[in-house]
């Protein structure tokens, strides 16, 4: 079983009197830590940080309300395992640990005692008590209505919700309907697999990324046919072929220009193209034959061959050439028209495509008219050379051959092939666009909509906790529970050890409840100290080794003796001692007492204890408030050695007043500044006046209790004291006679302090300066100093 050890406070950053705090190097506590500190050292304010520490690590704390709760306070600890040099941190967020730690303190005596009635204590401590059972009963009667409330609230935000998420679904189903209609029959899209989901879905990529948006369709009829279209049939367009074009025009030129003067002419034809052709054809006729046709005269070998001569091969070659190019451009003409003729259909390609159809169409039918104009230009001069090949006819210098174009319908063309070729990849996009279309026309209202159901969540999340942390305290409350009979003669007998009287008993009544009685009548008016006794015996119960699960405690008692007697103090130590000191279940124990009377008896069980049985380590420590620079009071931890021959004579409590009234004197003489006049200052209302009771208590035992009436008795005594220091004391006695204690909260002025403390000094030496003086032998106090008489004090006392 491990157990862990609080080895160092490393800092403290912010929790009320420990501001930005860090320790002396020499404080490293033990498993035994006794401490002591008198009121206003910051003693009980660390029990009490521990104790916020521990309760708010295990959740059992409400928060402070004043700003600077343990939360915030920036404990840093150190621990070890066991008896271990390894050292490692401890954070608030160390839940298993914090969970072991256990404080009695004050705070903890007000929880763990209630009152059943106005007369009488009902202990929340050992098991159950009825009180806490009647608050439960009325806060129950306080928290179902709130319940039902919250829980008609609860399904009243759940039936909103419900109807805004349904409005959303039955929108985002009707658009659904809507898509798989307009794409019924798409390739590659699933009507059984479209609902609201994938509406939904395309609703939130447009609220996160608004660009999709422009994925949407601009027209509705063409994306939905497209979508739900096939694939059209290839448009077998044949190539047009080669067409004559501007080069042609030289050969027609060419021809048009040829002179054949040379020849053999017959006067009767030349001139005369109608006579020419009629001659030449019926010479073809006549051959082999003595006579004319026409005429049916003898043909004689002369004329004959007259008018071969004048038909002669230039003439013939010339006629051929013209013939050919006629043919030529005709044909070519032809071929042109025939791919005029052989364009399209509108039904053939793609209908956005159709008008870039008609626009190309009408371009190449004027290209073509034009084309086939000139051909006949050429043509007709062409014949009218041929019918007359002795005539020149002209050409105008500016005709133009240019074929008509073939670009455009073959883009077009292309185009329709490409859309063929990826119709399944344009008919997805198409797809997707009609999608958009239909979910667009619901987005802001999908958009309200979804804001709505957040902040509609919000209040459901709200209201549900709310539920739940009512039942949760209702559930705790109705299931408040325990057993007070084991507990109920403990109580009773270590009650009885504690204030060493048995008057008070305590017995089960129900299952719930004690039943005390004082003297066999029911007990009323507990005192503060009996009630601190009974949380003591609680406390100490609750940390054994069978009643705590898992590693062993750390142990945190914080003045567990501020209300109980002086007679039963010893008592109180010793059972103290026996529970957590001799029984060595605890990991570790922190004793912290105001009490010096207590604080010696521990001191003296502690040394009693040989070293070698001091399980883990004893260590005692004084924690005191001195003054910072600042005018702070700092809390500072000072090691007290055990087993110091000086240190056991200061077990005296006069003995331990004197040394620190007497220490803190010789510091204020050194350092004469505002810091050690304050720290004077802060020491002159308790200390310094408990030293003076302690001393004239033995001078003038008939005053005791009466400290004006003591002093002056005392005086009186012993008269011839300076007047000054006469006044001092005597005031000071006045203002603080009729006081229990001094008030620690209206200490003298900083500058009073010093001479003041030398005016006590020098009125115990005048009262009894034997033993004065044997006082500072034994505590190593120079008397000449404390007098404030000795030259070093004397030389730097201010003017």
């Amino acid at each position: 079983m491990t157990k862990t050890l609080i080895r160092k406070v490393e800092r403290i950053k912010n929790y009320r009197i420990f501001q930005n705090w860090q320790p002396d190097g020499g404080v490293e506590f033990a498993r035994v830590n006794l401490i002591y500190g008198q009121n206003g050292s910051g003693k009980s304010t660390f029990a009490s940080l521990l104790a916020g520490c521990a309760a708010n690590a295990t959740a059992e704390s409400e928060s402070r309300g004043d700003g600077n709760d343990e939360a915030s306070a920036g404990l840093q600890l150190l621990a070890t395992h066991d008896a271990g040099n390894s050292f490692f941190q401890i954070g608030l967020d160390d839940r298993e640990f914090w969970s072991r730690v256990r404080v009695f303190n004050k705070d903890f005596v007000h929880r763990s005692l209630r009152f059943e009635e106005p007369n009488g204590p009902s202990p929340e401590a050992l098991l159950t008590i009825g009180k806490k059972l009647a608050d439960a009963a009325e806060k129950l009667e306080e928290l179902r209505p709130q319940l039902d409330e919250a829980r008609q609230k609860l399904a009243t935000a759940n039936t909103t919700w419900t109807t805004t998420n349904n409005t959303i679904n039955n929108r985002s189903s009707d658009i659904a309907r809507q898509v798989t209609t307009d794409l019924s029959g798409a390739p590659g899209f699933n009507p059984r697999s479209y609902d609201r989901r994938n509406v939904k879905r395309l609703l939130d990529s447009f609220d996160s990324d608004p660009t999709v948006l422009a994925a949407d369709t601009t027209n509705l009829l063409v994306d939905r046919k497209i979508a739900t279209g096939h694939a059209m049939r290839p448009v077998p367009l044949q190539p047009r072929g080669t067409l004559l074009e501007q080069e042609v025009l030289e050969d027609a030129r060419a021809l048009l220009s040829a002179n054949i003067l040379s020849n053999m002419l017959i006067g009767e034809l030349v001139g005369h193209s109608d006579r020419s052709k009629w001659v030449q054809e019926g010479i073809i006729l006549h051959n082999h034959l003595e006579k004319c046709l026409f005429c049916g005269q003898e043909l004689t070998s002369d004329r004959l061959k007259a008018l071969n001569a004048h038909f002669d091969e230039s003439f013939k070659k010339l006629q051929n050439g013209i013939d050919n190019l006629i043919f030529r451009l005709q044909n070519s003409e032809a071929t042109s028209k025939g791919y005029l003729d052989a364009f399209p259909a509108r039904s053939e390609i793609y209908e956005d495509l159709h008008e870039k159809l008609l626009s190309s169409r009408e371009t190449y039918e004027a290209e073509h008219k034009v084309y086939a104009d000139t051909i006949h230009c050429i043509v007709s001069a062409l014949k009218e050379k041929r019918e007359n090949p002795f005539s020149i006819p002209a050409l105008s210098s500016n005709l133009v051959l240019t074929a008509p174009s073939v670009s455009a319908l073959n883009s077009i063309v292309g185009m329709h092939q490409a859309r063929i070729d990826h119709h399944d990849a344009e008919a997805i996009e198409a797809a997707e666009r009609v999608k958009h279309y239909h979910a667009r026309s619901f987005l802001d209202e999908y958009k309200q909509l979804k804001e709505n159901l957040k902040l509609q969540r919000v209040e459901i999340n709200h209201q549900k906790d709310t539920v739940e942390d009512l039942e949760r305290q209702i559930t705790t409350l109705e299931n408040v529970d325990g057993d007070p009979v084991p507990g109920a003669e403990e109580l009773t007998k270590g009650l009885t050890g504690l204030l060493g009287r048995n008057e008070l008993t305590f017995s089960a009544h129900g299952a719930k409840h004690y039943a005390i009685k004082r003297a066999g009548a029911p007990a009323t008016h507990l005192s503060e100290g009996e009630q601190t006794a009974i949380a003591l015996l609680y406390f100490l119960s609750s940390v054994r080794k069978d009643k705590i699960a898992g590693d062993p405690p750390i142990v945190v008692i914080d003045d567990p003796v501020s209300s109980l007697d002086q007679g039963i103090l010893f008592g109180a130590s010793a059972h103290i001692w026996s529970e957590l000191v001799v029984n060595t279940y605890a990991s570790q124990v922190f004793v912290l007492t105001h009490n010096f009377e207590f604080f010696r008896q521990w001191l003296i069980q502690m040394e009693a204890v040989p070293k070698s049985r001091r399980e883990g380590g004893y260590k005692a420590y004084r924690i005191c408030a001195h003054v910072d620079d600042h005018g702070r009071r700092r809390p500072v931890f000072e090691v007290w050695e055990l087993d110091d021959d000086r240190r056991k004579k200061l077990r005296s409590q006069y003995h331990f007043l004197f040394d620190q009234v007497a220490t803190t004197l010789k510091e204020s003489d050194r350092d004469l500044d505002s810091i050690a006049q304050m720290e004077a200052a802060a020491l002159v209302p308790n200390t310094a006046r408990k030293l003076l009771e302690g001393f004239l208590s033995f001078r003038t035992p008939a005053n005791m209790g009466k400290l004006h009436n003591s002093v002056r008795a005392a005086l009186d005594a012993r008269p011839g004291l300076d007047d000054s220091v006469r006044t001092m004391v005597v005031r000071y006695a006045h203002a603080n006679s009729h006081l229990e204690e001094a008030d620690p909260t209206k200490p003298l002025e900083p500058s009073e302090s010093v001479p003041f403390l030398h005016a006590l000094f020098t009125f115990m030496d005048h009262v009894d300066s034997e033993h004065f003086t044997s006082m500072c032998q034994a505590l190593g106090h120079d008397p000449e100093v404390l007098l404030g008489t000795s030259s070093s004090t004397a030389e730097e006392a201010p003017a």
